[in-house]
């Protein structure tokens, strides 16, 4: 059997925690749980209740952030003038409705089922970030009470031009660069402590006087992945966090900005980076 019963009933439980805390909050935990365990790694300290249970199930973006972003959803749905279905930033324990926090559960459940089934079967892509997708596609065909895409991305990209992808691309590179020879002094072990650091620093979001932290766990996961399959190597790991970073900013213009729900756009830049790395090497 490719799911354990326990974990559906946990998992349930973890839904309704997304939606109480809201799913960028959610990311942010996981970020942070991320840099104990790899703390406690470095100082000779196994933590293997925090790595399996806390990190890999509780905190699992495709447990309890799908909970968050399939119950913002119906939530839009049942109170449009409350909250947007886009929204993940915000807890839904203002609204007092049961129902929306039992639809986290149910989300929280089929999050794990599926992210279960798709690492049983083996598949070549990050089986969470893929997970997270498509439960963002459902949503989007299902409860979309809005724009399904963004028809204003492509003449958002003309009026830009080629100095936008050139300013997205240096800082790209400088995080990749950054980031690749980090974790590669660091040693395989370590090679997934760059997605927890790009987690953790989404908190400054919150840090007020409209500062906003640019979304970089899309290529600190994709570096680390890189370094692993290609035994170390640093140029082919800023190559593909390049590619990941582009997938996503593309998506992102596309299918989420303006758009009535939320599908994840460092999930999609994800799923595209470690796929070609799996398919390659």
């Amino acid at each position: 059997m490719f799911f354990d019963p326990f974990l559906v009933v946990f998992s349930f439980g973890v839904g309704i925690l997304g939606a109480m805390l809201g799913g960028v909050q959610t990311f942010i935990c996981t970020g942070f749980a991320g840099i104990v365990v790899y703390t406690l790694k470095a100082a000779g300290v196994e933590p293997t209740f925090l790595g399996g249970t806390v990190l890999n199930t509780l905190l699992l973006p495709a447990i309890i952030f799908n909970g968050s972003a399939v119950a913002t959803a119906v939530a839009a749905r049942k109170y449009p003038d409350k909250i947007e279905g886009w929204n993940i930033t915000r807890s839904l324990i203002f609204l007092h409705d049961t129902i929306i926090m039992l639809v986290g559960g149910l989300a929280g459940s089929g999050g794990y089922l599926l992210f279960s089934l798709l690492s049983y079967i083996g598949l070549p892509a990050d089986a969470g970030a893929v997970s997270m997708i498509i439960f963002g596609v459902i949503v989007r065909l299902t409860l979309s009470n809005g724009r399904k895409w963004n028809p204003d991305a492509t003449q958002y990209y003309r009026e830009q031009g080629w100095r936008y992808w050139v300013f997205q691309t240096v800082n790209c590179l400088a995080i990749a660069s950054v980031f690749a020879f980090i974790l590669h002094e660091a040693g395989p072990e370590f090679y997934g402590v760059g997605f927890s650091i790009s987690a953790a620093l989404l908190l400054f979001d919150y840090a007020g006087d409209g500062q906003k932290m640019p979304t970089t766990h899309q290529i600190t996961n994709v570096v680390g992945v890189a370094l692993g399959l290609t035994g170390g190597s640093i140029p082919l790991a800023i190559v593909f966090a390049l590619i990941a970073n582009h997938a996503y900013l593309i998506f992102a213009k596309y299918f989420n900005e303006d758009c009535s729900t939320h599908i994840d756009p460092p999930a999609v830049g994800i799923a595209v980076g470690t796929l070609l790395l799996n398919l390659i090497f």
